[in-house]
């Protein structure tokens, strides 16, 4: 994957920096009170980008990053 995907474990650590690893529920709750967009990756778990974070940060629009999110079928080959 490139840096711009930011995996589940990453996630679960952002979400529940200590302590046991939250689930899979857990941590999408989490995004979506965060306002953070994500996708399920077919593994029990969620990913998102770094523009995706920087969006729900307030960083740049929403729509600046839906246009730079890379797409999952861009990283398969």
């Amino acid at each position: 994957m490139t840096s711009n995907v930011v995996p589940f474990t990453v996630l679960q650590r952002m979400c529940r920096p200590t302590g046991p690893a939250p689930r899979a529920s857990t941590v999408a709750k989490w995004a979506e009170r965060e306002h953070i967009r994500y996708k399920y990756d077919g593994q029990g778990g969620i990913w998102t980008t770094q523009a995706a974070l920087d969006a729900a940060l307030g960083l740049h629009s929403p729509q600046q990053a839906a246009n730079d999110e890379t797409r999952i079928e861009d990283l398969v080959q």
